[in-house]
Formats: structure tokens, C-alpha cells, sequence
């Protein structure tokens, strides 16, 4: 798995849109298709569509 990365504030809008604590997701890897996000302190991985 790569490092991930903080989120910007424009993926936060987005994913408070889709009912996501973004407080608690780190995104590891951004396509055009879908974002996988990495939960901060449990390690869940999440893939949601990209907007």
C-alpha cells in the first residue's frame, strides 16, 4: 500500500456529500474512476466513485 495522503478540501465536500467523516479517511490512491480511502486508525480500506 502507498502512503496516504491528507485530503484537500474539495474531496472533503465531496465525500461529506456521500456521509463520510472525512476526518477519519485518508485517500491512497485517486483515479478517475474511484478514490480508495484508507480508514486513519483502523486500516479499513474504502472505494467510493470518483465525482
Amino acid at each position: 500500500m502507498k502512503n496516504p495522503k491528507r485530503l484537500t478540501v474539495a474531496q472533503r465536500k465531496y465525500l461529506a456529500s456521500m456521509n463520510v467523516n472525512s476526518e477519519n479517511w485518508l485517500i491512497s490512491k485517486c483515479t478517475t474512476d474511484e478514490w480508495e480511502l484508507v480508514h486513519r486508525y483502523t486500516g479499513q480500506v474504502k472505494v467510493v466513485p470518483a465525482p
